[in-house]
């Protein structure tokens, strides 16, 4: 599979980003397909997926190898995404938990590890999950789920071969913020499936609050197949 190409929304959210003089800001983006999960209700039990009013969970984790890190792409001062080498991935864990209340997003966690994760001498970036965004029907059928993150860290300077000193010296409270798209949620009867995510990080704090970056257009950042 192919790296999905920029939408038009992801493009504003550039753009703005150039706008608001962040000339050398970089954004980093997880592709990461095929993600299995499962909804579960306000007990914590699984349950069937409630759509656009769910209250309780979204739980998105890995299933290697079916799931995969298709690929990490950078864009740089309002310019386009650009994979960076590395491909394939050695993915090692991932997982999304999105927490919902009526629909709308009220908290959760993100990480995504590569080759065995720091305990294994690889890389991970994690964050928590703002309690900012909802679910909302998506174009291909089904749903989607869209959020900002904060507190982003990664484990290191590198992740793999590709540098984020920038991103690493940047993090520290809630300094590393970004968004995610969780789509092509198509749960089953018992709120199990499987679903895409793509998860932006920015190197430059976005200025006042997660409002701000929302405001800034990533929260509607989205991607879409070639």
């Amino acid at each position: 599979m192919q790296l999905r190409t920029m939408g038009a929304a992801t493009a504003s959210a550039i753009a703005l980003f150039a706008q608001a003089g962040w000339a050398q800001s970089r954004i980093l983006q997880f592709d990461v397909n095929n993600l299995k999960y499962q909804t579960l209700n306000s007990a914590g039990a699984p349950s069937a997926f409630g759509g656009t009013t769910h209250t309780g969970s979204l739980v998105l984790t890995d299933l290697l190898p079916t799931t995969e890190l298709l690929a990490i792409a950078i864009a740089t001062g309002g310019g386009g995404f650009i994979p960076q080498p590395g491909s394939p991935w050695n993915l090692t864990d991932a997982s999304l938990t999105v927490n919902l209340n009526s629909g709308n997003v009220t908290g959760g966690s993100f990480l995504i590890d590569i080759n065995g994760g720091p305990a294994g001498g690889g890389d991970r970036y994690s964050a928590t999950v703002g309690a900012v965004g909802n679910v909302s029907t998506y174009v291909g059928g089904g749903f989607k789920v869209e959020g900002l993150t904060l507190a982003g860290s990664f484990s290191d300077a590198s992740f793999g071969p590709i540098n984020v000193a920038d991103f690493f010296a940047a993090q520290g409270g809630n300094l590393l913020q970004g968004s995610f798209l969780a789509f092509k949620i198509t749960p089953d009867a018992n709120g199990a499936g499987y679903a895409d995510v793509d998860a932006f990080v920015s190197n430059v704090p976005a200025p006042g609050s997660l409002a701000c970056l929302a405001g800034a257009g990533l929260l509607a950042a989205r991607r879409r197949r070639r």
